[in-house]
């Protein structure tokens, strides 16, 4: 009696969790989910979405070897910088970024935030952009060592003082 509650229990959750599934490829394939970049999206969305992001950048980032950056070569990363990613992640100071806050995801304000990912993942998600994210892959179009020159500015750039930072960026320019 009790073995053949439990077996219904436990049909009945697939059931409904198939169900569920069911419902939400149909949802999709006929358009009725939200896809557009300028509405925020659900909490689900975003906490999937970001799940399987942040898992799958470390998992993929752990074959690429930081190189030593001498410290002069922050002046070409931070070069590199302003001329390629600033645009979208902001100059020093800037606490909005008009273009990349137009991404859904948003682009994060590098400089105000810090980067929030190991060397390691930074270099793979510069080398390799991230997918409907308006992140490009910039592996195409830079080398290896400059990618680890921008991940050394990066990487550095928040520790220094607010004086070094502003002579670091006019000398980069």
């Amino acid at each position: 009696m009790m073995r053949s509650r439990i077996k219904h229990f436990v049909l009945g959750g697939l059931a409904a969790y198939g169900l569920a599934f069911i419902l939400f490829l149909t949802s999709a394939a006929i358009g009725v989910l939200p896809v557009q970049a300028d509405m925020a999206p659900s909490q689900l969305e975003a906490n999937v979405l970001g799940t399987v992001l942040r898992a799958s950048v470390r998992r993929a980032a752990k074959r690429d070897n930081p190189p030593l950056v001498p410290n002069e070569n922050l002046i070409d990363g931070a070069g590199l910088y302003l001329q390629m990613c600033s645009r979208c992640h902001g100059r020093f100071g800037e606490s909005g970024v008009t273009y990349g806050d137009s991404f859904y995801p948003p682009a994060p304000h590098l400089t105000v935030t810090g980067v929030g990912l190991s060397d390691n993942e930074m270099f793979w998600v510069v080398k390799h952009g991230i997918r409907n994210t308006g992140m490009p892959a910039w592996g195409k179009l830079v080398s290896d060592e400059e990618i680890w020159q921008i991940v050394a500015f990066l990487t550095k750039f928040p520790s220094l003082p607010d004086s070094a930072k502003v002579e670091l960026l006019s000398r980069a320019r």
